[in-house]
């Protein structure tokens, strides 16, 4: 069942890289002059042309840089699921989701509402983290094309509002998790403050292996990404088993 989540996975990011244009930027000399120009191709056909430093033109720049990202995204799963399995991934057809209330949520966060200073100097894609372990978490969910947000504001039971580290999304099973990244847990004393945090996230309707996964480590613990992948695969499939016995 583990293998239906990766071809999931896979065959989102099939379909995403098939539902971009093709967008091709040249150099033309326009009045003796060498001017940039976006086209976007149907086949062999030229359907529309724009200036680089139109607002179309770089919206078409935009979509090609987010296609050659979604391209690099889709070759590292397939070339994991053939080191795996010794095949390619077989295509199979998933839910379309589209605008729903999960997405909704997800979009409506708004990151790094945690107003606490921060206190290191680790940074990863132009931004600050709190820990080279966030750092980390961000950068394997790049690696594999799933959508986060960074210390998003959330409400809990009782009207507290909290920040967790990291809120996540799986588009191809409308799936929201709720990621908390704990340090030095060697420090029994860390530990007992942040396990009334996670009590209160339980009560607020985020469950461990459910909708909520928690990492802890400490300083002697290595970080191990397919690690990380592996706990969240199993939180999707218990999703999957779940939504699995309805129809699409």
């Amino acid at each position: 069942m583990r293998r239906k989540i990766r071809q999931m996975h896979i065959s989102y990011y099939r379909e995403k890289v098939d539902s971009y244009p093709d967008i091709r930027p040249a150099i033309w000399k326009v009045s003796n002059r060498h001017v940039g120009i976006v086209s976007v191709f149907s086949g062999r056909n030229r359907i529309e042309s724009h200036r680089v430093n139109t607002k179309r033109g770089q919206k078409l720049l935009r979509l090609k840089d987010e296609k050659e990202r979604c391209s690099q995204i889709l070759f590292r799963l397939e070339s994991e699921w053939i080191d795996r399995y010794g095949a390619p991934c077989e295509k199979i057809d998933i839910c379309r989701y589209g605008n729903t209330a999960n997405r909704q949520l997800f979009d409506s966060y708004t990151e790094r509402q945690n107003t606490y200073e921060f206190n290191t100097s680790v940074f990863y894609g132009g931004r600050q983290y709190r820990s080279k372990l966030e750092a980390d978490f961000a950068r394997t969910m790049d690696d594999y094309g799933i959508p986060y947000k960074y210390e998003p504001e959330i409400l809990l039971f009782n009207g507290e509002r909290k920040y967790p580290d990291f809120i996540i999304y799986l588009p191809w099973l409308d799936l929201l998790i709720l990621i908390e990244i704990f340090g030095r847990c060697d420090d029994v004393n860390y530990v007992k403050k942040n396990n009334g945090k996670h009590l209160a996230y339980i009560f607020s309707g985020w469950l461990p292996g459910h909708n909520m996964i928690s990492f802890y480590y400490d300083d002697k613990t290595p970080y191990v990404p397919e690690m990380i992948m592996e706990e969240i695969e199993t939180v999707a499939l218990r999703h999957y088993l779940i939504i699995s016995a309805g129809s699409c």
